[in-house]
């Protein structure tokens, strides 16, 4: 792992007086590209193209950059969208050749699937990202870059949408091959809320190697994959999530930057909660309030040391808005039709 080095910067103290600076020690890793750009420049070139003066967000990601060091830090995220979100619960025999073979029928469909032991049709209750779902996680990940925070550890929930969305946010923040997703089935999704009486085939750890996915083989989960009950009650869904997020927080030392949790909507609450020391909602007001969570939500905890609890602060990047787009039948447009 790369040492960090440290730097003097003079920053702004303060609104009130425009001439009080203050000298300010701040840790940088050599990864980061802060330290690379001028100061005073009134703009900066990125792939050939011109953006305006970076400064004042250089800055706020310095701060942030300070507030992650000084402070343990967990970022729940909900996974990018599902192909069966858009395409329904048909979607596998859209995409299925008679012989069981993949293809890609709509350009949101993924360009391919990871092999699985069974066969396609493992992926039924296992769905992937769509391709704007990919496009979503990089945005984010790209987003977490500029922030200037540090992702030091991620935990994905061992649904194959919240691996891949793991996988897509490390790449763009660059550590897809200094980090290992660890995979921890104890913050799957609740257990009722899946179709079926059992609960659904997911890849293990070894096809998600095999798929090239960088997964650590030597992490213990709170809950080991056989352990997840179908069906399970509410009461059951959310004191699993409240020992698994234990579990992880102890698993990371105090001096580590920011936990990554990559999971389900339902996971910014009952991964949220316990650390916040908040009793469980009611049931009911727990699926209203998930129901609302988009993709690619986020929720933020920092540990505040003094006075020995975790707060809920603003998350480090901004939230993505987009609207739909329907289905388009050329066909529509010949003559006669």
């Amino acid at each position: 792992m790369t040492e960090g080095f440290k730097s003097k910067i003079w920053v702004w103290a303060g609104l009130v007086s425009p001439v009080a600076l203050s000298l300010r020690t701040y840790t940088f890793s050599l990864a980061m590209d802060l330290i690379s750009r001028k100061d005073g420049e009134a703009s900066s070139q990125r792939n050939g193209e011109l953006y305006p003066s970076q400064m004042p967000r250089d800055i706020s990601s310095i701060q942030a950059l300070q507030a992650t060091i000084a402070r343990r830090s967990v970022l729940v995220v909900r996974h990018g969208e599902r192909v069966d979100q858009i395409f329904g619960k048909s979607w596998l025999q859209q995409c299925s050749t008679p012989d069981g073979k993949y293809y890609r029928p709509d350009l949101n469909f993924p360009y391919s699937l990871p092999r699985r032991s069974n066969g396609i049709k493992d992926f039924e209750n296992d769905p992937p990202l769509s391709s704007c779902g990919i496009f979503q996680s990089r945005m984010a990940g790209e987003a977490l870059l500029d922030s200037g925070i540090r992702v030091s550890s991620v935990f994905a929930s061992p649904a194959l949408r919240c691996v891949q969305t793991a996988r897509h946010i490390l790449e763009e923040l660059k550590l897809e091959k200094r980090i290992k997703i660890r995979v921890e089935p104890g913050i799957f999704e609740w257990t009722k809320w899946e179709s079926g009486k059992t609960t659904p085939t997911l890849m293990t750890l070894d096809e998600l190697k095999e798929a090239n996915f960088n997964i650590s083989m030597d992490y213990r989960p709170a809950f080991p994959l056989a352990s997840l009950l179908p069906a399970e009650s509410y009461d059951e869904y959310v004191e699993r999530c409240a020992v698994s997020v234990g579990r992880i927080i102890s698993a990371c030392p105090r001096d580590m930057g920011v936990i990554l949790i990559v999971s389900h909507g339902s996971a910014l609450d009952s991964c949220t909660r316990p650390l916040l020391g908040l009793p469980p909602r009611d049931s009911g007001d727990f699926a209203q309030v998930v129901r609302k969570i988009p993709s690619l939500g986020m929720c933020f905890c920092e540990e505040n040391k003094e006075e020995g609890k975790w707060e809920l602060v603003n998350p480090p990047v901004k939230t993505l808005t987009h609207g739909s787009n329907s289905a388009f039948n050329w066909r529509n447009w010949l003559p006669g039709s």
